[in-house]
């Protein structure tokens, strides 16, 4: 079973289920917005650290990629791997976007996260 993020209650107090893609891609847009090491349930939860120096650091994608991976592991997603983690072309020079791919079996998810930069 899948849960929706937030969680949510409907009438009668049960909470809400949603699809299985739909609950991965959106945890993997928490995990991209937490900053690592700040949950002290899973350690390995959390992206936005790496993923915002990675203007100053080549290796930050790669990683954000294992980070990630060992957090859904820590979680007991073991059937999910992220098996990217690409910065894409910006419009704005002030905003990074990046590309996040995850696979379970035949299946792949993708989504995108945005970071405001924010240089002296």
């Amino acid at each position: 079973m899948f849960l929706s993020f937030p969680l949510r209650v409907e009438e009668g107090g049960f909470l809400r289920r949603s699809d299985r893609s739909t609950a991965i891609l959106f945890l993997m847009q928490l995990m991209a917005r937490t900053p690592g090491g700040s949950w002290r349930a899973c350690p390995n939860f959390g992206l936005q650290d790496l993923l915002e120096s990675a203007r100053r650091s080549a290796d930050a994608p790669r990683l954000a990629l294992e980070r990630a991976n060992a957090a859904l592991q820590d979680l007991g997603f073991s059937d999910f791997t992220v098996e990217e983690i690409v910065r894409e072309i910006s419009e704005r020079r002030d905003y990074d976007v990046y590309a996040v791919t995850l696979v379970s079996g035949a299946e792949r998810y993708t989504t995108t996260v945005q970071f405001e930069i924010f240089e002296p």
